[in-house]
């Protein structure tokens, strides 16, 4: 074993047997958590809600000043408003984490911006979150900005020499959710590959669960596309190998964006068709050993303490992410900001693979997505090559 990968696994063995939290007596540290664990995104937001709790019961564990989650089930922005609001006001949290959804984000940050506490965005990924200069938000998961560089790295590095094409001979279309992160994430793709020189096709928007899908592969197959990136929750992403079916038709490479291309839910859903396609989402559980030193540990612990295995890389990013905030010794929002931004730490040193260095809009600039694909119904990492568990099929 290197000497860096021993010095992940002690930092990480720091992180969790530390005495983090400052003594103020025994009285808690209330956390508020916004997730939509009901509806359309429940299981993205359920996911994410058990990496946090993961995270607050082995800080619990480690001893120090306890901490309790007060978790509220919030499925849209006025709801998550009203919902911080009440956290923050009535049961007195001292920040709040999310989200999963970037209208979620948006009205939960604006509140706690409003009311003087701290947010702590999880894993939405738009990049309207960090542009309007708030004080006292935080973003441990990567932007929409870094799933667009992410996409013009594999499709010009990794792509043409694993489909035997020159990168000048790719034809691309991106499909995408009319939603904010999603489209954010869309919008980046199409900017990133196109200042790369590659050929987009076309970039075409969809309302969610749109009936609009067979017509749309019929498009796309007469516009020659031979690579498909579709960004898009899970419901679309199974409508649209539907429609691929349904037209015997299938591009070259098929190329997922976004949180739910990673669930295991969606591999019980489309079934082997899935097998061979790929995904930019954050990184999975099987990720290089010697890149995410905490991953496999963290699977175990999530199947003792739900009886199953994780149901995507979601929770582990979750995890990872409240991990650094909950090693700060003061959840106060102006200590907790101090805290955050004299860490660096390098990229490899989180248990997915992630480093920490927040800038000046709050955005944790050392998470990055990967490049996944499915095999055999499970997600593992192939690109970038530090990070690959596996060659790619």
């Amino acid at each position: 074993m290197n000497r860096r990968h021993l010095r992940r696994r002690a930092l990480l063995g720091s992180l969790l047997a530390a005495p983090a939290l400052a003594q103020t007596g025994n009285a808690e540290w209330r956390l508020g958590g916004l997730f939509p664990l009901s509806g359309a995104s429940a299981l993205l937001g359920d996911e994410a809600a058990r990496g946090l709790e993961l995270a607050i019961a082995e800080r619990n564990a480690a001893g120090g000043r306890p901490l309790r989650l007060i978790r509220a089930d919030v499925t849209e922005a006025g709801q998550a408003l009203t919902e911080a609001r009440r956290l923050i006001q009535q049961e007195r949290v001292a920040l709040l984490f999310g989200s999963v959804s970037a209208p979620i984000g948006l009205a939960a940050s604006q509140a706690a911006e409003s009311l003087e506490s701290s947010y702590v965005e999880l894993a939405a990924a738009a990049d309207t979150l960090t542009e309007r200069g708030a004080r006292h938000f935080i973003r441990t998961a990567p932007s929409a900005a870094d799933y667009g560089q992410l996409g013009a790295a594999a499709l010009t590095r990794f792509l043409p020499n694993h489909m035997g094409q020159p990168a000048d001979g790719l034809r691309i279309a991106i499909l995408h959710e009319a939603s904010a992160s999603l489209e954010a994430i869309a919008m980046s793709l199409e900017a990133r590959l196109r200042e790369a020189g590659l050929v987009v096709a076309e970039r075409l928007p969809h309302a969610a669960r749109t009936p609009e899908m067979p017509a749309t592969v019929q498009r796309l197959r007469a516009a020659g596309v031979n690579v498909l990136i579709h960004a898009a929750a899970e419901g679309d992403a199974v409508g649209l190998f539907r429609a691929m079916q349904d037209a015997a038709w299938r591009p070259a490479a098929v190329i997922g964006a976004g949180l739910a291309w990673g669930l295991a839910d969606l591999a019980r859903a489309i079934g082997p068709a899935l097998d061979a396609c790929f995904a930019l989402d954050v990184p999975p559980i099987e990720t290089a050993e010697r890149w995410a030193v905490g991953a496999r540990p963290f699977a175990e612990a999530y199947q003792r303490r739900w009886g199953s295995a994780p149901r995507s890389g979601l929770s582990l990013a979750a995890y990872a992410g409240a991990q650094v905030i909950l090693a700060q010794p003061n959840f106060e929002r102006v200590a907790l900001r101090a805290g955050l931004a004299a860490l660096d730490q390098a990229e490899g040193l989180l248990p997915n693979g992630w480093g920490f260095r927040l800038d000046d809009r709050g955005q944790n600039s050392r998470a990055r997505p990967v490049l996944m694909q499915w095999q055999a119904g499970r997600p593992v990492a192939v690109f970038p090559a530090e990070a690959a568990a596996m060659a790619p099929v």
